[in-house]
């Protein structure tokens, strides 16, 4: 299966409401149904820190916050509580994540995240980048805003953590992915394999979103490890995504894709690989034009030639 088709998969799957169980429902993740929340009894019975870990975790879910705050005076070093990840279970059931943050984050709790921070909570988490991506999935960007504004990075995957970028494309919320933008993130910024927010986009049928982070500074043009560009993307037809305003940002991005100074259609991945392996690629007009390699795929290629 192509990493596009997988993307669609899940993104169908998404569709189907699923969801862990809080201690109260929830007031702001209701436009995405399938947003999976912090399971309570997944999460209890996985926590570090022992039963004081536990009695904090369930004061946050439970929003009680003067209880939280006290807890935290008599013992500051359980704001790392947070759910133990098990090596041996590379999948974890829905809902066993997270970390105090991230369950102030599902419950829409401002005033827990503000009191977490002023306990000592990292800007980005415990878990890196845990509680923006399920931030960035509410229905309103008050949690997200808070975060983003307290400190947090608008791209905790490059510290390894999770990617709030692409969960709101995974969710097609052109809106996350807007307050992402306007927070710093970088539209270009690549993983290991090359690949990139406009990437991701195409390859979930998201034109919409991809044609805002071209606008944004992103680029049809980065290169991944089997020499695919998001370029490559608009030479298929979508198959889930048709609305008209989808396949107009499509026929816009073509446009701009004819103009790109490319030449039109891309040439094969394999033509993109081989050039790029043997240093003919990018030519310093290339680079100007927009084709960006990742340091990691850009490394391989070339080593895969000597």
């Amino acid at each position: 299966m192509t990493r596009r088709l997988r993307i669609l998969a899940a993104l169908m799957l998404a569709a189907a409401p699923t969801g862990g169980c809080m201690a109260a429902e929830p007031s702001c993740y209701t436009k995405r149904a399938s947003v999976v929340l912090p399971d309570r009894t997944q999460v209890l019975a996985h926590l570090s820190n022992g039963a004081a870990g536990r009695a904090l975790a369930e004061a946050i879910l439970d929003g009680r916050v003067e209880d939280a705050r006290a807890m935290l005076s008599r013992d500051p070093r359980l704001i790392s509580t947070a759910v133990v990840d098990d090596p041996n279970v590379p999948q974890p059931p829905a809902g066993r994540y997270g970390d105090l943050l991230t369950f102030a984050v599902a419950r829409c709790d401002a005033d827990a995240a503000t009191m977490l921070f002023a306990a000592g909570m990292p800007k980005d988490g415990v878990k890196t980048g845990a509680a923006l991506s399920l931030a960035i999935l509410a229905d309103s960007p008050a949690m997200a805003e808070q975060l983003l504004s307290a400190g947090a990075s608008p791209d905790p995957q490059v510290k390894g953590g999770e990617s709030p970028m692409r969960n709101a494309i995974t969710f097609g919320h052109l809106g996350g992915v807007m307050t992402l933008l306007r927070h710093g993130a970088d539209p270009r910024g690549a993983d290991r394999f090359g690949i990139d927010p406009v990437r991701m986009a195409m390859d979930a049928e998201q034109a919409a979103i991809a044609e805002l982070l071209v606008e944004k500074g992103g680029t049809l043009w980065s290169v991944a490890d089997d020499g695919s560009m998001a370029a490559h993307a608009l030479l298929e037809q979508p198959v889930v995504f048709t609305s008209p305003e989808m396949l107009a940002a499509r026929a816009r991005l073509m446009e701009r894709a004819r103009n790109g100074g490319f030449g039109w259609p891309p040439p094969d991945r394999a033509t993109v690989q081989r050039q790029v392996a043997s240093g003919a690629w990018p030519t310093p007009a290339m680079a100007k034009a927009g084709m960006t390699i990742a340091a990691p795929v850009l490394e391989r290629l070339r080593a895969a030639k000597r």
